[in-house]
Protein backbone atom coordinates (compact mmCIF):
# COMPACT_ATOMS: atom_id res chain seq x y z
CA UNK A 1 0.00 0.00 0.00
CA UNK A 2 2.47 2.17 0.74
CA UNK A 3 4.74 1.82 -3.27
CA UNK A 4 1.25 2.63 -4.50
CA UNK A 5 0.87 5.71 -2.48
CA UNK A 6 4.38 6.67 -3.37
CA UNK A 7 4.14 5.76 -6.51
CA UNK A 8 0.25 8.42 -7.04
CA UNK A 9 2.61 11.39 -5.57
CA UNK A 10 5.59 10.61 -8.36
CA UNK A 11 6.25 12.82 -10.81
CA UNK A 12 5.07 11.51 -13.99
CA UNK A 13 7.39 10.53 -16.36
CA UNK A 14 5.49 11.68 -19.48
CA UNK A 15 5.07 15.44 -18.97
CA UNK A 16 3.71 16.34 -22.53
CA UNK A 17 1.27 18.68 -22.67
CA UNK A 18 -1.61 17.40 -23.49
CA UNK A 19 -4.05 20.34 -23.68
CA UNK A 20 -1.96 21.51 -26.60
CA UNK A 21 -4.02 23.38 -29.31
CA UNK A 22 -1.95 20.96 -31.90
CA UNK A 23 -2.75 17.74 -29.37
CA UNK A 24 -6.43 18.79 -29.28
CA UNK A 25 -6.42 19.75 -33.29
CA UNK A 26 -4.78 16.15 -33.79
CA UNK A 27 -7.63 14.11 -31.40
CA UNK A 28 -10.33 15.72 -33.27
CA UNK A 29 -9.43 15.38 -36.39
CA UNK A 30 -8.08 11.81 -36.12
CA UNK A 31 -11.50 11.02 -34.84
CA UNK A 32 -13.38 12.62 -37.35
CA UNK A 33 -11.50 11.10 -40.09
CA UNK A 34 -11.78 7.63 -38.65
CA UNK A 35 -16.11 8.30 -37.96
CA UNK A 36 -16.40 9.75 -41.28
CA UNK A 37 -14.48 6.94 -43.47
CA UNK A 38 -15.50 4.50 -41.70
CA UNK A 39 -18.96 5.14 -40.47
CA UNK A 40 -19.21 2.85 -37.00
CA UNK A 41 -21.95 2.61 -34.59
CA UNK A 42 -24.62 3.00 -36.90
CA UNK A 43 -23.71 6.34 -38.50
CA UNK A 44 -24.03 5.12 -41.95
CA UNK A 45 -28.26 5.08 -41.15
CA UNK A 46 -28.45 8.55 -40.09
CA UNK A 47 -30.68 10.52 -41.79
CA UNK A 48 -29.07 14.22 -41.97
CA UNK A 49 -25.22 15.28 -43.06
CA UNK A 50 -23.13 12.37 -42.34
CA UNK A 51 -20.36 15.00 -42.53
CA UNK A 52 -21.36 17.35 -40.11
CA UNK A 53 -22.16 15.22 -37.67
CA UNK A 54 -18.52 13.24 -37.78
CA UNK A 55 -17.16 16.66 -37.48
CA UNK A 56 -19.46 17.76 -34.64
CA UNK A 57 -18.13 14.40 -32.56
CA UNK A 58 -14.39 15.84 -33.34
CA UNK A 59 -15.25 19.08 -31.98
CA UNK A 60 -16.45 17.72 -29.02
CA UNK A 61 -13.55 15.22 -27.84
CA UNK A 62 -11.43 17.99 -28.37
CA UNK A 63 -13.34 20.02 -26.20
CA UNK A 64 -14.12 17.19 -23.71
CA UNK A 65 -9.81 16.86 -23.74
CA UNK A 66 -9.02 20.62 -23.27
CA UNK A 67 -11.11 20.59 -20.80
CA UNK A 68 -10.52 17.92 -18.70
CA UNK A 69 -6.84 18.24 -19.13
CA UNK A 70 -6.70 21.98 -17.72
CA UNK A 71 -8.73 20.46 -14.55
CA UNK A 72 -6.96 17.70 -13.78
CA UNK A 73 -3.45 18.44 -15.08
CA UNK A 74 -3.28 21.88 -16.03
CA UNK A 75 -3.99 23.24 -12.06
CA UNK A 76 -1.82 20.96 -10.67
CA UNK A 77 1.38 21.08 -12.47
CA UNK A 78 1.37 24.89 -11.65
CA UNK A 79 0.51 24.43 -8.21
CA UNK A 80 3.50 21.57 -7.70
CA UNK A 81 5.23 22.30 -10.94
CA UNK A 82 5.25 18.98 -12.56
CA UNK A 83 2.15 16.41 -12.98
CA UNK A 84 2.15 13.30 -10.37
CA UNK A 85 0.77 9.88 -11.66
CA UNK A 86 -2.07 10.11 -9.40
CA UNK A 87 -3.14 12.97 -11.33
CA UNK A 88 -2.58 11.32 -14.60
CA UNK A 89 -5.17 8.96 -13.23
CA UNK A 90 -7.80 10.71 -12.08
CA UNK A 91 -7.49 12.53 -15.51
CA UNK A 92 -7.62 9.23 -17.39
CA UNK A 93 -11.04 8.67 -15.14
CA UNK A 94 -12.43 11.88 -15.41
CA UNK A 95 -11.40 12.09 -19.42
CA UNK A 96 -13.48 8.53 -19.93
CA UNK A 97 -16.42 9.48 -18.17
CA UNK A 98 -17.07 12.78 -19.44
CA UNK A 99 -16.57 11.41 -23.16
CA UNK A 100 -18.92 8.61 -22.23
CA UNK A 101 -21.43 11.41 -21.20
CA UNK A 102 -21.05 14.08 -23.69
CA UNK A 103 -21.28 11.22 -26.71
CA UNK A 104 -24.77 9.70 -24.75
CA UNK A 105 -26.32 13.57 -25.19
CA UNK A 106 -24.40 13.81 -28.26
CA UNK A 107 -25.67 10.75 -29.91
CA UNK A 108 -29.11 11.41 -28.45
CA UNK A 109 -29.79 14.67 -30.10
CA UNK A 110 -28.83 13.50 -33.60
CA UNK A 111 -30.55 10.05 -33.28
CA UNK A 112 -33.87 11.25 -31.42
CA UNK A 113 -32.92 8.60 -29.02
CA UNK A 114 -34.14 8.94 -25.30
CA UNK A 115 -31.34 9.19 -22.97
CA UNK A 116 -31.18 5.69 -20.83
CA UNK A 117 -28.43 4.06 -19.13
CA UNK A 118 -28.46 1.45 -21.61
CA UNK A 119 -27.48 4.16 -24.09
CA UNK A 120 -24.66 5.29 -21.53
CA UNK A 121 -23.11 2.10 -21.12
CA UNK A 122 -22.85 1.62 -24.60
CA UNK A 123 -20.57 4.64 -25.19
CA UNK A 124 -18.79 4.33 -22.33
CA UNK A 125 -17.85 0.45 -23.98
CA UNK A 126 -16.65 2.15 -27.29
CA UNK A 127 -15.57 5.60 -25.66
CA UNK A 128 -13.40 3.33 -23.65
CA UNK A 129 -11.64 1.08 -26.45
CA UNK A 130 -10.79 4.39 -28.51
CA UNK A 131 -9.74 6.16 -25.23
CA UNK A 132 -7.46 3.01 -25.38
CA UNK A 133 -5.99 3.32 -28.45
CA UNK A 134 -5.53 7.09 -28.41
CA UNK A 135 -3.82 6.67 -25.29
CA UNK A 136 -1.93 3.89 -26.24
CA UNK A 137 -0.63 5.66 -29.33
CA UNK A 138 0.40 9.64 -27.43
CA UNK A 139 2.00 7.60 -24.87
CA UNK A 140 3.98 5.89 -27.24
CA UNK A 141 4.91 9.03 -28.84
CA UNK A 142 5.29 11.14 -25.61
CA UNK A 143 7.92 8.48 -24.23
CA UNK A 144 9.74 8.66 -27.56
CA UNK A 145 9.99 12.41 -27.24
CA UNK A 146 10.79 12.58 -23.63
CA UNK A 147 13.50 9.71 -23.82
CA UNK A 148 15.10 11.94 -27.09
CA UNK A 149 14.68 15.08 -24.81
CA UNK A 150 16.35 13.44 -21.88
CA UNK A 151 18.79 11.70 -24.32
CA UNK A 152 20.06 15.43 -25.40
CA UNK A 153 20.49 16.65 -21.64
CA UNK A 154 22.49 13.74 -20.85
CA UNK A 155 25.16 13.80 -24.07
CA UNK A 156 25.66 17.49 -23.67
CA UNK A 157 26.18 17.49 -19.59
CA UNK A 158 28.54 14.24 -20.44
CA UNK A 159 30.44 15.32 -23.20
CA UNK A 160 31.28 18.95 -21.67
CA UNK A 161 32.31 16.80 -18.83
CA UNK A 162 34.70 14.57 -20.38
CA UNK A 163 36.23 16.39 -22.85
CA UNK A 164 40.20 15.40 -22.82
CA UNK A 165 39.96 12.15 -21.11
CA UNK A 166 41.22 9.77 -22.91
CA UNK A 167 40.49 6.03 -22.16
CA UNK A 168 42.77 2.48 -23.10
CA UNK A 169 41.38 -0.61 -24.58
CA UNK A 170 43.64 -3.61 -23.79
CA UNK A 171 44.17 -6.29 -26.34
CA UNK A 172 45.05 -9.50 -24.47
CA UNK A 173 46.50 -10.98 -27.75
CA UNK A 174 50.66 -10.97 -26.55
CA UNK A 175 51.42 -9.85 -30.29
CA UNK A 176 48.51 -7.01 -30.16
CA UNK A 177 48.44 -3.51 -29.72
CA UNK A 178 46.21 -1.89 -26.63
CA UNK A 179 43.92 1.03 -28.34
CA UNK A 180 43.95 4.26 -26.80
CA UNK A 181 41.19 7.04 -27.85
CA UNK A 182 39.33 9.96 -26.30
CA UNK A 183 36.54 8.32 -24.77
CA UNK A 184 33.73 11.58 -26.89
CA UNK A 185 34.97 9.61 -29.37
CA UNK A 186 34.14 5.63 -29.11
CA UNK A 187 30.72 4.76 -30.81
CA UNK A 188 30.33 1.22 -29.50
CA UNK A 189 32.08 -2.10 -28.69
CA UNK A 190 30.72 -6.13 -30.34
CA UNK A 191 30.98 -9.05 -29.16
CA UNK A 192 32.58 -11.57 -31.71
CA UNK A 193 33.58 -14.91 -30.38
CA UNK A 194 36.87 -14.21 -29.03
CA UNK A 195 37.15 -10.99 -29.91
CA UNK A 196 35.99 -7.15 -29.99
CA UNK A 197 34.75 -4.88 -32.64
CA UNK A 198 35.46 -1.66 -31.33
CA UNK A 199 34.02 1.38 -33.42
CA UNK A 200 35.21 4.94 -33.08
CA UNK A 201 35.74 7.96 -34.45
CA UNK A 202 39.21 9.33 -35.47
CA UNK A 203 39.83 12.93 -37.47
CA UNK A 204 36.51 12.83 -40.15
CA UNK A 205 36.63 8.56 -40.27
CA UNK A 206 34.78 5.75 -38.74
CA UNK A 207 37.08 3.12 -37.82
CA UNK A 208 37.14 -0.19 -36.26
CA UNK A 209 39.31 -2.23 -34.76
CA UNK A 210 39.15 -6.15 -33.66
CA UNK A 211 40.76 -7.04 -30.07
CA UNK A 212 40.97 -9.88 -28.94
CA UNK A 213 39.43 -10.06 -25.62
CA UNK A 214 36.20 -9.82 -23.68
CA UNK A 215 33.31 -7.33 -23.67
CA UNK A 216 33.38 -8.60 -20.04
CA UNK A 217 36.96 -7.15 -20.21
CA UNK A 218 36.42 -4.06 -22.03
CA UNK A 219 33.45 -2.97 -20.05
CA UNK A 220 35.61 -3.25 -16.59
CA UNK A 221 38.40 -0.67 -18.30
CA UNK A 222 35.48 1.68 -18.76
CA UNK A 223 33.76 2.23 -15.68
CA UNK A 224 31.76 5.84 -16.96
CA UNK A 225 28.03 5.53 -16.62
CA UNK A 226 27.81 6.62 -19.94
CA UNK A 227 29.64 3.88 -21.46
CA UNK A 228 26.41 1.22 -21.30
CA UNK A 229 25.90 -2.25 -21.57
CA UNK A 230 22.28 -2.30 -23.72
CA UNK A 231 22.75 -5.45 -25.40
CA UNK A 232 24.51 -9.27 -24.19
CA UNK A 233 26.80 -8.48 -27.12
CA UNK A 234 27.11 -4.46 -27.60
CA UNK A 235 28.39 -2.06 -25.15
CA UNK A 236 27.39 1.68 -26.52
CA UNK A 237 28.60 4.94 -25.45
CA UNK A 238 25.13 7.04 -24.95
CA UNK A 239 27.27 10.40 -25.97
CA UNK A 240 27.31 9.46 -29.60
CA UNK A 241 23.83 8.55 -29.68
CA UNK A 242 21.31 10.37 -32.06
CA UNK A 243 18.13 9.05 -31.36
CA UNK A 244 16.71 5.87 -29.36
CA UNK A 245 13.12 4.61 -30.27
CA UNK A 246 11.31 1.75 -29.27
CA UNK A 247 8.99 0.25 -26.38
CA UNK A 248 9.26 -2.19 -23.59
CA UNK A 249 9.94 -4.96 -25.69
CA UNK A 250 13.42 -3.03 -26.76
CA UNK A 251 14.57 -0.32 -28.39
CA UNK A 252 17.52 0.65 -31.73
CA UNK A 253 19.95 3.63 -30.99
CA UNK A 254 21.47 5.53 -33.92
CA UNK A 255 24.09 7.63 -34.28
CA UNK A 256 24.65 10.73 -36.01
CA UNK A 257 28.19 10.09 -37.11
CA UNK A 258 27.57 6.50 -38.43
CA UNK A 259 24.41 4.41 -40.21
CA UNK A 260 24.81 1.52 -37.46
CA UNK A 261 22.10 0.66 -35.44
CA UNK A 262 22.13 -1.23 -31.95
CA UNK A 263 19.41 -2.92 -30.22
CA UNK A 264 18.71 -2.75 -26.36
CA UNK A 265 17.42 -5.78 -25.72
CA UNK A 266 14.49 -6.25 -23.21
CA UNK A 267 16.60 -7.06 -20.32
CA UNK A 268 18.35 -3.93 -20.75
CA UNK A 269 15.59 -1.30 -21.22
CA UNK A 270 15.03 -0.53 -17.24
CA UNK A 271 19.18 0.24 -17.13
CA UNK A 272 18.71 2.52 -19.78
CA UNK A 273 15.38 4.03 -18.44
CA UNK A 274 16.99 4.48 -15.19
CA UNK A 275 20.19 6.16 -16.54
CA UNK A 276 17.85 8.87 -18.33
CA UNK A 277 15.06 9.54 -15.33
Amino acid sequence: MHRFTEFLHSKCPLQANVSSLRSLLALGTGIFILLYLFQPFGISNYSGSIFLMCLGVGILSSCVQGLCSLLFLGIPRRKKGFVTNGDVLIYSVAIELAMAVSMTIYASFCFGAPLSWTLFLVFFYWTFLIWLLVTGISTLIGYNRMLHSRLEEVKVKTNEEQVGIMITLHDQNLRGEDLSLPINNLLYIEAQKNNALVCYVAGDKIERRELRTTLTALKADLPYDNIFQCHRSFLVNINNIESAKGNSNGYLLRFKVCRDTIPVSRTFVPSLRKYLS
